[in-house]
């Protein structure tokens, strides 16, 4: 797990202290961990593929860009335009702001409001923050129901 964490946190300008970690067993860890998650001091783990899947899966593509592919009814999310270092929070109050009028688009593209977990938000935000894996999205990725949306 310590280095699963390190891994994810190996570009950060800023370091951690995984050593302190080092001393607790896995099941330690692990039990910290959750309980950080559960209280919230600890965000889920957050996968950029998962969101690249979700972005297209989701119809988010339908009103936001990444890298030309998608919409700009919304503000594009382009990992190049997204500040340094990532703050989910911040991208998640953004995203709060914007809720009346996302909720409203989505009711009259969809008939009804995306849905989304927590999980599914990190991987999202993730993905928002991945310049590597926007460059792996393609229109061909677009579900066919979205796809008519993308050339309005």
């Amino acid at each position: 797990m310590i280095e699963t964490m390190r891994d994810a946190h190996r570009d950060h300008e800023h370091g951690h202290d995984f050593e302190a970690m080092e001393e607790m067993s896995p099941e330690q860890a692990t039990r910290m961990i959750n309980l950080m998650r559960e209280v919230g001091l600890a965000l889920p783990p957050m996968n950029a593929g998962r969101g690249r899947a979700l972005f297209v899966d989701k119809g988010c593509v339908v009103c936001h860009s990444v890298n030309g592919v998608g919409v700009d009814i919304g503000p594009s999310l382009n990992a190049a335009d997204m500040p340094s270092p990532m703050n989910a929070f911040e991208f998640a109050a953004r995203m709060w702001r914007g809720a009346p009028a996302m909720t409203a688009m989505q009711e009259a593209e969809f008939g009804n409001v995306i849905d989304l977990s927590g999980q599914e938000l990190a991987d999202l935000i993730a993905f928002a923050h991945d310049a590597e894996e926007q460059k792996k999205l393609t229109a061909e990725q677009v579900p066919e129901r979205f796809r008519d949306r993308l050339e309005e």
